[in-house]
């Protein structure tokens, strides 16, 4: 097998990029997966709504700044589990390509493999007709 089979194999290409690709994903994926997760975990642990309830009776200026600290909190809670939602599938997807990549270059291998040593047997074959010829 040469070099030149193997870079111009298009199902080996198309593997190693997926594979990279899956590996870069699931990397990132994994990373801020973990940094939106503790996010919400410490979002979460506020219990700024819990001690806004207990307070019955508040003047309007107290009330304007307690919603305001729990919208705050509800905001950046919601928009970390948007962004976690979507990290979840950036490494969903990147676990995907992985998989995809690695299936790609061993079924490329084993092709360009089979293909090779089919060769060999063939030019074996012609010269042992050759011999069998010449005597």
């Amino acid at each position: 097998m040469k070099i030149k089979d193997i870079y111009s194999s298009y199902l080996l290409i198309a593997g190693v990029a997926c594979f990279i690709l899956g590996i870069g994903n699931w990397v990132v994926g994994a990373i801020e997966t973990t940094k939106y997760q503790n996010l919400l975990h410490r979002t979460e642990q506020t219990g700024l709504e819990e001690s806004y309830r207990s307070f019955q009776e508040l003047d309007q200026q107290k009330n304007e700044e307690v919603l305001r600290r729990i919208n705050e909190d509800r905001e950046k809670y919601n928009a970390a589990r948007v962004k976690l939602n979507f990290f979840y599938v950036v490494l969903t997807g990147g676990k995907t390509m992985f998989l995809c990549g690695v299936l790609l270059m061993l079924l490329s291998l084993i092709r360009l493999i089979r293909r090779d040593a089919q060769m060999k047997i063939n030019t074996l074959n012609g010269w042992s007709r050759s011999d069998n010829a010449g005597t």
